[in-house]
């Protein structure tokens, strides 16, 4: 196995194309493996498509960046190809968590954009709401402000969002309840009706 695994690395150095699909299949499923495995066990949630990305970044820099021409113990390929595959998840993690941030300054209050005719009430709404997120996580948040104060569609939200529409809905019909029961003002809680 190892004299196969070794010939097979060194026709993918010399850029065979028939190589290249055979290390891809052979080793795809653990990097898809290795990835997930190193998200679940951070707690982060993701869908199938972002490991398939993971995945397929790590296959492509190894490509164009011959990357293979650097493992000098090639009976660890596996080894290494998981390394890098958990490795590539953690950069996944950090730049989505990163982005959910900065997208989360966007939306509070000192920096909402009123439309004209409603500026006070929606930034009362805000405010108000702001209050009665503060203990939310990031994502929830940003996915609550998007839907009750700029009226923001769940489609429109899981685009911008880049996640699945049923997790948008799952989080506005979850929090809704506790939302009618936190915010005080009659015109906020029908507002949260209307959800």
């Amino acid at each position: 196995m190892f004299d196969d695994t070794h010939n097979l690395i060194e026709r993918c150095i010399k850029r065979e194309e028939k190589a290249w699909l055979e290390f891809i299949n052979r080793f795809s499923g653990l990097v898809y493996y290795s990835a997930g495995a190193r998200l679940k066990r951070d707690g982060f949630h993701f869908n199938e498509q972002d490991v398939q990305d993971i995945v397929q970044n790590v296959f492509v820099d190894i490509w164009e960046k011959s990357k293979l021409a650097e493992v000098r113990e090639r009976n660890k390929i596996q080894a290494w190809l998981s390394i890098v595959g958990q490795t590539r998840a953690l950069n996944f993690m950090r730049k989505r968590k990163e982005r959910l941030l900065r997208e989360e300054e966007l939306f509070k209050v000192e920096n909402l954009v009123s439309d004209k005719g409603g500026e006070e009430y929606r930034i009362e709404l805000a405010e108000e709401l702001e209050n009665a997120v503060e203990n939310f996580p990031p994502r929830e948040k940003i996915i609550l402000k998007l839907n009750i104060v700029h009226g923001k569609a769940h489609k429109e939200i899981a685009d911008f969002m880049n996640i699945p529409i049923n997790t948008v809905s799952t989080i506005i019909a979850r929090r809704k309840e506790l939302l009618r029961k936190v915010l005080s003002k009659k015109t906020l809680q029908n507002d949260i009706v209307t959800l």
